[in-house]
């Protein structure tokens, strides 16, 4: 076993609350939301490493699954992995609290070509793709890589005999109500465990704004694109382009199993 795999299961294992998604979905706004509730509501520093272990403080474990060994172990081993599209965690996740984050697959796929341009992985470099279909075609990054893990999401929650959650990116971007679900869902051993004064303070700290200032970096122009937070990038492509996508084998099957949860 990959050392990075006996860490990961380690971690599953005495975590008790997982949020499980496919890159790209959040995470890091969710982890700073999060951690900056955790500040206020608890007088602790903060921290966005809250799956760390702090006294009275559920702890949260943000991970992707076998995405999670990218970049850790060697390139053969990740792709076939990958490949047979089942979640190798699957013992661990048995006795976790989870909560599914979605996120359209589209944005995704728009926000996952210019991030892996901008990732520092071991041995790897982004091949080069011509422009947004060129990457969805892409056998071991593209479209149906999202669509498959996502797929994988929704089979492992119909299945799954523990407390469950599913959030959409969207609904936290629109509205509280999935915010103070999750709260409550992960804090509902403690006493009062929604605290709205701490909320509120953590959606300040934690705008678009205050992100993009916290998460500068030089880079070219076109890598900053995955961070503008912004939802329906299909809306910015020509038509043929938007024809294709969303028409690709296996999306709109997957976005009908998203909505309906």
């Amino acid at each position: 076993m990959h050392r990075r795999i006996g860490v990961l299961k380690n971690q599953y294992e005495n975590i008790p609350n997982l949020i499980l998604s496919f890159p790209r979905c959040g995470r890091t706004w969710m982890k700073h939301l999060f951690g900056h509730y955790i500040s206020k509501k608890y007088k602790v520093e903060f921290s966005k490493w809250v799956d760390r272990p702090r006294p009275g403080i559920p702890r949260i474990l943000f991970r992707h699954d076998w995405m999670s060994t990218t970049g850790h172990i060697p390139w053969d081993d990740y792709f076939r992995i990958q490949e047979e599209c089942k979640f190798i965690f699957n013992k661990e996740m048995e006795k976790q609290k989870i909560i599914y984050l979605f996120r359209n697959p589209i944005d995704v796929l728009s926000s996952y070509w210019p991030y892996l341009k901008s990732v520092p992985y071991k041995n790897f470099t982004c091949p080069h793709h011509k422009d947004i279909i060129d990457f969805a075609h892409n056998k071991q990054w593209g479209f149906d890589i999202i669509i498959n893990f996502m797929n994988a999401q929704l089979d492992h929650y119909q299945k799954h005999a523990g407390k469950k959650l599913i959030v959409h990116y969207e609904n936290l971007k629109a509205q509280d109500t999935d915010w103070r679900r999750m709260i409550e869902f992960i804090f509902g051993s403690y006493s009062d465990s929604w605290d709205q004064e701490a909320f509120s303070y953590a959606k300040q700290q934690t705008t678009f704004t205050k992100m993009q200032e916290k998460n500068k970096a030089d880079v070219p122009a076109e890598l900053k694109f995955y961070r503008r937070g912004e939802s329906n990038y299909i809306s910015e492509l020509p038509a043929e382009q938007q024809d294709i996508l969303l028409n690709w084998p296996g999306y709109k099957d997957l976005n009908r199993r998203i909505n309906e949860n």
